[in-house]
């Protein structure tokens, strides 16, 4: 009796704990469909009793640590999100649209501790469509659409801290990412195509900052411009830049690294440095670029184990030639890549 009342108990016990799981299981994937959500949701569209009509008259209601979540619509509007403190959240970032309506920014990022995502966001060749306030930082872009504006994406002044990740910017006038004195922010994972001017640029100071694991390709300038004497520490690694007018221009920066990339197909120079010093081009595939790389009264630059398709390497195949560095040209200076790779890396890049 003792022995059977023992396996009943275990039997229950056993029932029990499948059940937990089973409904702990079915929480998480629930959770997991919502809206972040760190304080209360405002609902924007949608057909639920007290939704709001536009997105502005929700994030005015909001208060910081809300969520406004926004249903599958196009909502005609510019937004800006003032001085709170938000999640601004869309249901499908290919159908919840922002079409800015005036000459003021699509959508501007007011304050610290703001999150936007999963939005389509697009506006014409003489607005910025995500701006981001001088002195903001904790900001994070993640999983938009941002397109068909002046400038994709603007930090102003004195920003720090931004993420902007698996974002596709295309088609703006002028620049897809602009970054001005603006330090501490990740770039990464990215689709950046088609803009009028540069990819990105880091200007005006701008140090400390990590482009990661992008694709930039096919805009009108350069890939990556880097500017100013003390934009400096910044890191490129991981990028396809291919087919730009340049792959990487630096003017007066110094002390920043291009690492593993691959530099592919530009119109002109794949890395072009311009009064530019000790900064590291290493271990990137140089490949096609119209002239793979030069400078220009730059100095101390460490070039090393860099793969190029046009090293002498491969066009003379005997022993002697495969100890030849690869000769970088600047002017009446030479540069040389003493450890050029023998193959081109696999550099797998995610956006």
């Amino acid at each position: 009796m003792k022995n059977e009342l023992i396996a009943k108990s275990m039997i229950f016990g056993i029932v029990v704990l499948f059940i937990g799981a089973s409904t702990a299981s079915a929480y998480a994937i629930d959770q997991k469909a919502q809206p972040m959500n760190r304080g209360n949701t405002l609902y924007v569209g949608g057909s639920g009793p007290g939704n709001y009509t536009t997105i502005q008259a929700a994030v005015n209601n909001a208060t910081n640590g809300d969520t406004v979540f926004v249903y599958n619509a196009t909502y005609n509007e510019n937004v800006d999100t003032k001085l709170k403190k938000i999640s601004l959240i869309g249901e499908d970032r290919d159908t919840t649209i922002i079409a800015g309506q005036t000459t003021a920014p699509v959508l501007r990022i007011g304050t610290s501790d703001t999150t936007v995502s999963e939005f389509t966001l697009t506006g014409t060749p003489t607005e910025i469509i995500v701006q981001v306030a001088t002195l903001s930082e904790n900001i994070f872009i993640s999983n938009n659409l941002i397109k068909d504006g002046a400038y994709g994406i603007s930090l102003a002044i004195s920003t720090s801290k931004v993420t902007i990740t698996d974002n596709t910017i295309i088609n703006n006038a002028f620049i897809g990412i602009q970054l001005q004195t603006s330090s501490l922010n990740v770039i990464s994972g990215n689709s950046i195509e088609n803009n009028g001017a540069q990819g990105i640029e880091l200007s005006l100071g701008s140090n400390h900052n990590s482009i990661l694991n992008n694709s930039i390709n096919n805009n009108a300038k350069e890939g990556i411009l880097i500017s100013g004497i003390t934009s400096t520490v910044n890191t490129i690694a991981g990028n396809n830049i291919s087919n730009n007018e340049i792959g990487v221009r630096f003017s007066s920066a110094g002390s920043n690294k291009i690492q593993s990339n691959n530099i592919q197909g530009s119109a002109m120079e794949g890395v072009l440095l311009q009064s530019s010093k000790e900064n590291v081009i290493e271990k990137n595939n140089f490949i096609d670029n119209k002239r793979q790389a030069t400078f220009k009264f730059s100095s101390r630059n460490t070039w090393d184990s860099n793969y190029w398709s046009n090293w002498i390497g491969f066009k003379l195949t005997k022993p002697i030639f495969q100890k030849f560095p690869k000769a970088i040209v600047g002017g009446l200076h030479i540069a040389f890549d003493k450890n050029p790779a023998k193959t081109p890396y696999n550099i797998t890049v995610l956006a």
